[in-house]
């Protein structure tokens, strides 16, 4: 996915993430998040399009954020063309409460300051 496609500036952090279906939840890392979705570093990505659950804590608050999202685009690690990529899925968020959605544009923009200073 180019820069243009994306909706949302994407911050670098590392969030303990799991997600999955009804049947079964994976634990991994994210390693960078945006309001409007996050790249799940994994070495087991799901299909483009698989809808799945994710649910992951932000510092500070404890409380966990729980979304619906969908894997927009893989960087199978079977087909990385350079070295500087890791392998994981990028997952688009689609539904999210009011509230939850305050609480991640909150840590979106502390991370914000952060990193530009």
């Amino acid at each position: 996915m180019s820069d243009d496609k994306r909706h949302a500036r994407r911050i670098d952090t590392k969030l303990e993430v799991k997600y999955g279906d009804i049947t079964s939840f994976i634990s991994d890392y994210a390693m960078n998040i945006s309001r409007g979705g996050m790249f799940i570093s994994t070495k087991d990505p799901l299909k483009v399009n698989t809808v799945i659950s994710v649910e992951f804590v932000i510092p500070d608050i404890r409380v966990p954020i729980q979304v619906k999202g969908r894997v927009s685009w893989v960087n199978d690690p079977q087909q990385i063309k350079g070295t500087n990529l890791i392998p994981g899925m990028g997952v688009e968020f689609q539904t999210l409460s009011e509230e939850d959605q305050k609480k991640l544009h909150s840590f979106i923009d502390k991370l914000s300051l952060t990193q530009a200073s």
